[in-house]
Order: C-alpha cells, then structure tokens, then sequence
C-alpha cells in the first residue's frame, strides 16, 4: 500500500505542516469578561517575540480509515519565521522565513517555494503567521474573520477569501486563552480534518 504521507501534492503538504497551534512562553491572562477586542488581541499577540512548543497532531484523511497521528516540536520568531519539525512517526521539516518556504521530507530533496509566486500558499501561511504576528491586516487580507468569546477564552474562525485556497482549505478555527493558540482546527474542501494541540516547552 503506498505510504499516504509521500504521495501528497505540494499544497495538502503545507496545509499538513501549517496546522499547528501555538503557545507563547510568557505569563497567562488574567481572566476576563469584556467581550473580545480583535485588535486589541493582535496587538497582545504582536509583543511575544518568540514561542517554542511541542506538538500532537491527529489528521483523519477522507481515504484512511484510522488517524494518522505525529509528534514534534515548533518554533516561531519575530517577525517571519516559522519552523516545524515533526519527530513521529517519520521525520518531516517545514521552514518559513519572509516568503521563502522549505519543506523537506526525510531523506528526499528538500522543496523550496516562493509565497510571492504563490498566493494560495500564502493564505496557508497567513493562517498561522499573522496571528501570532498581531498583523491584523494579513489576516484579513486572506481571511474573512470572525472573533467571538473573550480575552481569556478566544475562538478565530477563518473562511478563505483566494478563490484557489478555497477550492482545498474550507475553513480554519483557532481557539486560545491570552496571547496563547491552544488548538487549531483546518477543514479541507476533500473532507481531510487537521486538528493539533500543544504545550510549551521549558
């Protein structure tokens, strides 16, 4: 049976890698009841400099019958640099720095792509990178957004606004507390379900 993680098309690989949520090694938030102010949680997530987590991501793909499940650990840095390297249960690596993306599977050459080439790659890419940006602007830019809960207990969901990223990505729901991404949820236009949580690490 062919191996379900090496025969995906370049742009279910980076919706694969990107749906990772993100913790920021800083204090929690004190709980509060106001409603939630999305610029105001933009400009909170703008001021972490940098966040390091490791991961569990469970993906159930509309051609498996079972979850494939991957472990790893992820990083973020101020102001355009994203990493993810996943340990289980194969190594895979996806690097993001300004619009440069490298994505490397095991031991195959590594793919170097070009967001500015791209714009549907981008969406993916935004969908993670401004929040934890606080760049409210790129987020809107690919997204229409809707923000509800409060403060403490926050819910972003993202509909696609690149008429080609909707064509794959249906929708993506972040949930968090503070400046924290707990959970992150993308929905595939093929019904592929991506759903990750994290934990910071030491």
């Amino acid at each position: 049976m062919p191996d379900p993680m090496r025969r995906r098309p370049v742009l279910s690989l980076l919706l694969s890698c990107l749906a990772a949520p993100w913790t920021a090694r800083a204090q929690p938030a004190p709980v509060e009841d106001a409603p939630l102010d999305l610029e105001a949680l933009m400009a909170r997530m703008a001021a972490v400099p940098e966040r390091h987590e490791s991961f569990r991501e469970e993906r159930r793909l509309a051609a498996l019958n079972f979850p494939l499940v991957m472990t790893g650990t992820l990083r973020y840095r101020r102001p355009a640099h994203l990493e993810k390297l996943t340990e289980t249960p194969q190594p895979e690596s996806l690097v993001v720095e300004g619009d440069r993306v490298e994505l490397t599977l095991g031991n195959e050459p590594t793919q170097i792509l070009d967001l500015a080439r791209a714009p549907e790659l981008r969406v993916l890419v935004d969908a993670v990178r401004a929040p934890l940006s606080g760049d409210l602007a790129a987020l809107r830019r690919s997204f229409a957004v809707r923000a509800t809960g409060t403060p403490d207990a926050w819910v972003l969901e993202l509909q696609p606004l690149e008429p080609r990223a909707a064509r794959f990505l249906r929708a993506v729901r972040l949930a968090g507390s503070g400046t924290n991404v707990r959970e992150t949820l993308l929905l595939q236009a093929n019904g592929d379900v991506h759903h990750m949580l994290t934990r910071p690490l030491p």
